[in-house]
């Protein structure tokens, strides 16, 4: 009796050790990971992820470039107003010295100055306008975007395991970067024009008075 004591304690000792390797042995056996979920949940999680991320992509790509395109836009519009002071640029003042050279009568070059000088405020100021709302709505879209990037789709990629996920994560990062990277530059373009727009406001002013 006292012989079999020992024996039937390893048997339950290695009954126990057996139990535990089979809880963890079912656990794989189930295609789960070290997340709790199985390679077909997390897939499922990285592309959905995947998805609202190309949404955010086009997204900011798009008001970037709608951003470029108001920044030439402010270009022209300083062009055009440094053009009212030289009557050989402006085919509106060339058409109108020749009629009054023709007719005999007097032009008033200062009052088209004004009145090209008001047209410009009013469109500088919906141009200001549209610049101010795109730019807090491209700051949104790529604060929002970092956020889906790092804190949302690269765990994701890293519960699927894939390489490729982990690639795509990579693609995301460089796509806001480069975004970002034409935003940036395009705003110190922006705010270079309008500093020299104000300046030449300013002398015109002074020169005026």
């Amino acid at each position: 009796m006292m012989t079999n004591a020992p024996s039937s304690g390893s048997n339950n000792t290695m009954g126990v050790g057996d139990a535990n390797n089979g809880n963890v042995s079912s656990g794989n056996g189930n295609g789960g990971n070290l997340y709790g979920l199985t390679p077909e949940q997390a897939t499922r999680e990285f592309d959905a992820l995947r998805r609202e991320a190309t949404k955010l992509e086009r997204h900011l790509e798009d008001r970037v470039a709608r951003y470029q395109q108001l920044a030439q836009r402010l270009t022209m519009g300083d062009n055009s107003t440094s053009s009212l002071h030289h009557h050989h640029d402006d085919p509106l003042q060339r058409s109108s010295l020749l009629d009054s050279a023709e007719s005999g009568s007097t032009y008033n070059s200062q009052s088209t100055l004004s009145f090209g000088n008001a047209t410009n405020s009013k469109d500088s100021k919906k141009i200001d306008e549209e610049e101010a709302t795109l730019s807090k709505e491209i700051h949104r879209t790529m604060a929002t975007m970092t956020e889906l990037i790092n804190t949302r789709m690269a765990p994701a990629a890293e519960r699927t395991g894939r390489s490729q996920h982990a690639l795509l994560v990579k693609r995301y990062r460089e796509i806001l970067f480069d975004c970002g990277a034409d935003f940036n530059k395009t705003c110190s373009t922006v705010a270079r024009r309008r500093e020299a727009m104000e300046l030449f406001r300013g002398a015109t002013v002074n020169s005026g008075g």
